[in-house]
């Protein structure tokens, strides 16, 4: 089964990564082909991060950027660069510019945490498997993506709701429904060696599952991801490093991605 997957956005999501990691973006990994940090104004003007954004393990002041490369997707290897292009009071907008499109998320912030309210890649992700293409909006959100004190141990969950539909060649557009869940939990402190320096990092991993449903002539057709991903978060920096892994439509892959440049104003 030949399957591609679009909009990579950010490994902490875990099984959203499910949808998002493939192949767009520059399939170069060369430093030539890494795109150029943003530079803040010369007055220094970027909005400080409110103390309800405010997370030790991942910085969202506006402006910073972190540039990351993957390996080991089902479309090959590719490069993207995570910006908070706009920092709120309750919220910000987290931005991923690949080389041919940008897509963005958007995160609220609350007492217990950072939770991000859609579907990597903006309101609506698009997942082609073969002829077949879904869409699929979050419509509900539970739990908290980050926690603001991560403590030894630690357990937390993050679900979304998801509807929209799945077109298929021949097929009228089928309305489709269903969840995606992850289980997330602190794994201690450890340091990471990336092409962006060495961190100490706190390790976390996320098991997540993607159940979707819908039909075509009477039929119901279930679609079930799953996968776990550990991912690394160093303080005052944000992720450094993730390793995904998992089953999508009966296919197996490993996917790591790593930071390669950052700019935290």
């Amino acid at each position: 089964m030949q399957i591609k997957i679009k909009h990579a956005i950010f490994p902490l999501l875990m099984g959203i990564l499910l949808f998002s990691l493939a192949g767009c973006g520059n399939k170069e990994t060369g430093a030539e082909a890494i795109p150029t940090l943003l530079q803040p104004p010369a007055d220094g003007a970027f909005p400080t991060t409110s103390e309800l954004c405010d997370n030790p393990l991942f910085p969202t002041r506006q402006g910073a950027a972190w540039v990351y490369a993957s390996v080991g997707g089902p479309s090959g290897a590719f490069i993207y660069t995570n910006t908070i292009a706009e920092a709120r009071d309750d919220g910000f907008t987290l931005t991923t510019h690949f080389i041919d499109q940008t897509r963005a998320q958007e995160w609220s912030c609350r007492s217990d945490g950072l939770t991000a309210l859609e579907l990597g890649g903006g309101n609506a992700a698009g997942v082609s498997m073969q002829d077949m293409t879904m869409l699929l909006k979050a419509v509900d959100v539970s739990g908290v993506t980050l926690p603001k004190n991560i403590t030894s141990g630690m357990q937390w969950q993050y679900s979304l709701r998801l509807q929209g539909s799945i077109v298929m060649p021949g097929d009228p557009e089928a309305p489709a429904n269903g969840f995606y869940s992850s289980v997330m939990r602190e794994m201690g402190w450890e340091t990471v060696s990336v092409p962006a320096g060495d961190f100490e990092a706190l390790k976390i991993q996320s098991d997540s599952t993607v159940d979707i449903l819908s039909s075509f002539g009477g039929a119901e057709l279930p679609i079930r991801f799953s996968g776990v991903t550990l991912t690394w978060y160093a303080p005052g920096v944000g992720y450094v490093k993730a390793v995904e892994s998992g089953d999508f439509g009966g296919q197996t892959y490993s996917i790591t991605t790593e930071l390669q440049s950052y700019n935290v104003p």
